[in-house]
């Protein structure tokens, strides 16, 4: 029995464990888990249920159950009841630790699969941005993260905001913090500087713009290319400063005085900053969502001319755009508008588990690109993910066969090469919904004391 239960937590506990071998051994994972306790709900199991959760689009706790009864029943161990109290008792007792490195190692991997060719000009892109989402309504997430203010207590959703850091040279999520959703990105991205170095090329929208954040950046050894902050564009006088051509200036910015800043710097590490920063500003006119031309303006550290060219880099910029398009890939595509946990902790759990889960489809993603000859944004993330949770279960006919498993893993990423994003330019895409909602009322009430219209097609507002 001990031996079977060796092999459920080892080399044909899923599809998934057996697809992933390569990155995630079963070696690796015995070796950092703390509890080196072989059982159902061990860390081992319960980490690759939780992963097919995210990669099945956010499914439910009682399809994990179901996971774990098929595998054991494969393998003749007892079936654990269909009760998921105990299941989700151990994603809780999930370590951190084994999280985070679980995540390094697959960070590790995607970095190793970075080719030159993935890089701009020797630089490795990468992007930060701040979106929302929403957790179940409990007090203890009510406390750390709480609900927009002009909703009635019991009609809202705790709000918690992310900040995320992307390298677009892979596709792969580096880091992300939260906050409350009322915290401005720029605070919140702080703690993703330490995932900035040499060599790095940060691209971020204007409200990362301040003096702070990129002296920060450059104190690490990388760059920015961001848009200029609407105050100091609002502010601009495109005479001042030195001409590099018509539509570039080359201008220093002072530090502004420690009154002003309204970030959590103290007035010691505020004067520590540098006197001056030299940066590039960029102006050309680009199309809106509207179709009018507006003028950007792109400000750069990368202040050379004749090393970087200034059409080249704000054209660039548009590139910032990816990442807005990898949250809608969590959010949308994985179904994680809505966070459904009932703690704060839980939160931060399943986010380290969403950007497990994503770098490891966006690994195969990056393996399939370099088959297919295109770069490694060109695969569709959604047909990605439909191939991998379709063929997945294929895999486990292939445990310990490493000949088998090779023979499946290369037709896996041949299938997964085709599967290319169709780009049609000038495709508009505006913001607005055709379906039309279901005729319910609102719940402008706590549940207890809400009293639903009988008639729904002819709500009115009850007082």
């Amino acid at each position: 029995m001990r031996r079977l239960r060796d092999s459920l937590a080892g080399e044909s506990l899923s599809g998934y464990s057996v697809m992933f071998a390569d990155v995630l051994p079963a070696s690796f994972l015995k070796r950092i888990d703390p509890t080196r306790r072989n059982r159902h709900f061990g860390h081992i199991p319960v980490f690759w249920a939780w992963l097919a959760q995210v990669l099945e689009g956010n499914a439910s706790c009682s399809k994990a159950i179901g996971f774990v009864q098929s595998w054991c029943r494969s393998q003749g161990l007892p079936v654990p009841s269909s009760d998921t109290s105990s299941y989700c008792k151990a994603r809780c007792r999930l370590s951190d630790t084994f999280l985070e490195e679980v995540a390094q190692r697959v960070g590790e991997s995607l970095a190793r699969g970075q080719h030159k060719a993935d890089l701009w000009h020797g630089f490795t892109l990468k992007a930060v941005d701040g979106t929302t989402a929403k957790l179940a309504d409990t007090e203890e997430n009510q406390k750390r993260f709480p609900q927009p203010s002009g909703q009635t207590p019991g009609c809202g959703f705790p709000v918690m905001g992310i900040a995320g850091l992307i390298n677009l040279s892979h596709g792969g999520w580096e880091a992300m913090t939260t906050g409350a959703f009322t915290e401005h990105d720029l605070p919140l991205a702080e703690g993703l500087l330490d995932h900035i170095g040499e060599g790095d090329l940060l691209l971020a929208d204007r409200a990362f713009c301040s003096y702070a954040f990129i002296a920060a950046v450059l104190a690490r050894g990388g760059h920015v290319a961001m848009r200029l902050h609407q105050q100091r564009d609002a502010a601009l006088d495109w005479r001042k400063g030195r001409k590099i051509s018509r539509h570039e200036r080359l201008v220093t910015w002072r530090r502004p005085t420690f009154s002003a800043f309204k970030g959590k710097l103290t007035h010691e590490a505020w004067e520590a900053l540098p006197a001056t920063l030299e940066v590039r500003l960029i102006r050309l006119d680009y199309e809106d969502r509207t179709g009018q031309c507006r003028p950007l303006t792109v400000v750069t550290t990368l202040t050379d001319p004749a090393l970087h060219d200034g059409i080249e880099l704000h054209c660039l910029y548009a590139r910032r755009w990816d990442i807005e398009l990898r949250l809608r890939d969590i959010k949308t595509t994985l179904g994680f508008e809505m966070i459904d946990v009932k703690t704060p902790e839980m939160t931060i759990k399943t986010l380290a588990m969403i950007r497990v889960a994503y770098n490891l489809l966006r690994l195969l993603m990056q393996r399939a690109a370099r088959e297919a000859g295109e770069p490694v944004g060109s695969i569709s993330f959604k047909e990605a993910l439909d191939l991998t949770t379709s063929i997945h279960e294929s895999f486990r006919a292939c445990a310990g066969k490493p000949r088998k498993r090779a023979e499946q893993m290369s037709f896996l990423i041949e299938m997964m090469s085709t599967r290319l994003i169709d780009h049609r330019p000038g495709r508009r895409e505006p913001r607005a919904v055709k379906r039309r909602p279901k005729p319910f009322p609102l719940l402008n009430k706590p549940r207890h004391e809400f009293v639903e219209v009988p008639h729904r097609s002819r709500y009115r507002k009850v007082s």
